[in-house]
């Protein structure tokens, strides 16, 4: 006869996700590729519109962009980040995420020279070391503990 163990029980993997997400800075990270990846299609999306009847009215204008599918995927991919925000301001105090999300500006600047060809200029480049440099400040431990 041949003796074999039990299976092993598989947790399920809203839970893992869970678990995973339960860590602050991995919530603050997915959080920041999501509202990045999202601004970047809602822009791809309004770049590919097509040109609207001249004289339409705001609401027109509004509801033509909005349901344009990249668009449209954009917010939903924005929205899955303000989830993962959540999840990070449930863990940690906000005054000490909310400026960190600063990242968020250097990595849209850094993928619209990729993705948009948009060209730098040293003050806009400058202006984002400067936000760098606040990031360094604002993670550096200081005399208080940090979780």
């Amino acid at each position: 006869m041949l003796l074999t163990a039990p299976p092993e029980r598989q947790e399920p993997v809203a839970d893992i996700a869970l678990r995973f997400v339960g860590r602050w800075w991995i919530a603050f990270a997915a959080s920041a590729v999501f509202v990045v990846a999202g601004h970047l299609v809602i822009k791809a999306g309004l770049n590919s519109l097509p040109p609207l009847v001249h004289g339409s009215g705001l609401a027109a204008r509004l509801l033509h962009a909005i349901l344009q599918p990249q668009v449209l995927g954009g917010l939903l991919i924005y929205g899955m980040g303000t989830v993962c925000w959540m999840r990070t301001v449930s863990q940690k105090e906000i005054s000490f995420v909310y400026p960190l999300s600063s990242v968020n500006y250097v990595l849209v600047v850094a993928a619209s020279t990729v993705f948009f060809q948009e060209v730098v200029s040293a003050n806009r480049a400058a202006g984002v070391l400067l936000i760098v440099l606040g990031m360094i400040l604002m993670t550096r431990q200081s005399g208080e503990t940090r979780q």
